[in-house]
């Protein structure tokens, strides 16, 4: 529960050193307590790189909030796999970049409450408020704090992906390329957060990238196109958005289709753009990527002839990517 009530045993909280270039794992399991944060932090301050996989049912909500704080400070992602996560174990899950729920796993939300004089419970109005700035300076919007704090003390509301995509809350499945997401998430924060390193986003980028991930190899494309944090290279940054695309990323269909169709005549050229302009208006998400997209389609296709957007009609619907890449990137951050 979400509740001002003592909880009568610490939860279990220990650490999994991953070998070589593997992720540490810290795991929470059980009720969260008072001291919980404080064994947290002390576990988090000497990791470096970890994802923290939950098993609770809740607990005290500042406890959480204070491990929730921790994990976006270290940017840690979170996980849960094959158990649940609910009320105060939620507030501490959702502060993971990124943050994964497997099948078979959930999460569940309801607001903050206290205990009357009679037992009974009831919302606790300062107590979520607490939570709504903590879910704000996440970077969270006010569709997620509404829904975390909307059901009543004895109701629970289970997050889905659904329900995330229409709160523009990204989620992803747990997996074996785990390593490569986080590093892609701790690269994106390096790159667009508060305290941005180009020097730094460079370094996870590739790290990402050789670990297979295709959002990496189409970002790390993208800073070789503009010369950010890398020297300009036309050729390896389209060898990088064609790698991206082969494992059918759709962000990398848009660089593709961009890059190919910038000051060129060549109608094989353009063709090709074409193709990967239907495929990037196809297959992303809706947002700022999407939208432009669309336009930048538009414009190519006036300057192919009837023969030639035919054809890259007839290429888009024959593509197949090597390999799908099951997590895929969001909207652009800018």
């Amino acid at each position: 529960m979400i509740a001002t009530a003592l909880a009568a045993n610490c939860a279990d909280i220990s650490k999994v050193s991953g070998k070589g270039e593997k992720i540490d794992q810290i795991f929470i399991k059980g009720e969260i307590t008072a001291d919980d944060a404080k064994t947290f932090k002390q576990i988090a301050l000497a990791t470096d790189r970890a994802v923290v996989l939950f098993d609770s049912p809740g607990g005290l909500l500042m406890p959480a909030i204070e491990i929730g704080k921790a994990i976006k400070l270290k940017g840690f992602g979170t996980a849960v796999i094959d158990s649940n996560c609910t009320s105060a174990c939620a507030m501490a899950w959702i502060a993971g970049q990124p943050r994964m729920i497997n099948k078979g796993a959930s999460v569940g939300f309801h607001a903050a409450y206290t205990e009357d004089s009679n037992g009974k419970q009831v919302p606790n109005s300062v107590a979520n408020a607490l939570v709504g700035s903590y879910l704000n300076n996440l970077g969270l919007n006010e569709k997620v704090v509404a829904f975390a704090t909307s059901a009543g003390p004895d109701q629970v509301r289970w997050i889905n992906k659904k329900e995330a995509d229409r709160m523009e809350l990204h989620i992803l499945k747990f997996d074996n390329k785990l390593a490569g997401v986080l590093d892609f998430s701790l690269a994106l924060e390096k790159r667009f957060g508060p305290n941005p390193s180009i020097k730094d986003a460079v370094r996870l980028y590739r790290q990402s990238a050789d670990e297979g991930f295709a959002g990496a190899l189409n970002n790390l494309g993208d800073l070789y196109e503009k010369g950010l944090g890398v020297g300009k290279n036309d050729k390896f940054s389209v060898y990088l958005y064609a790698r991206a695309a082969e494992r059918g990323e759709p962000t990398a269909y848009l660089s593709l289709s961009t890059f190919l169709g910038e000051g060129s005549n060549d109608e094989m050229v353009l063709i090709e753009a074409v193709k990967f302009g239907l495929l990037a208006v196809s297959a992303l998400p809706d947002g700022k990527n999407k939208d432009y997209a669309v336009k930048n389609l538009k414009v190519l296709t006036k300057k192919v002839s009837k023969e030639g957007y035919a054809r890259a009609v007839e290429l888009a619907g024959a593509w197949q990517p090597l390999y799908q890449e099951e997590h895929l990137m969001g909207d652009t951050p800018e």
